[in-house]
C-alpha cells in the first residue's frame, strides 16, 4: 500500500507550482496565509493546509470579478 502525500497550497507556492493569475501572491501569517493582489488588498484567507486548487480557484474568481489584472 502506497501512502500519497497531499501537496498543500503553501508548499506548492514555495515550489513554484501554485499558478495564480497575474498580480496575485500569498503572505504567510502564523498559522494562516492570505491571498493578496499587488495593490496590497486581501482577497481571501486560508489555513496552511489548504489545497492548491482551492487557492487558485479563489484567485481566478477574484481576477475575473475585477475585470483586469491586479496591479
Amino acid at each position: 500500500m502506497t501512502t500519497r502525500l497531499r501537496l498543500t497550497a503553501l508548499a506548492a507556492y514555495h515550489a513554484g507550482k501554485l499558478y495564480l493569475p497575474p498580480g496575485y501572491h500569498i503572505r504567510l501569517d502564523a498559522e494562516l496565509f492570505t491571498l493578496h493582489r499587488d495593490d496590497g488588498s486581501m482577497v481571501a484567507c486560508f489555513a496552511v493546509g489548504a489545497a492548491p486548487s482551492e487557492v487558485a480557484r479563489e484567485a481566478e474568481v477574484d481576477y475575473r470579478a475585477t475585470g483586469e489584472a491586479a496591479s
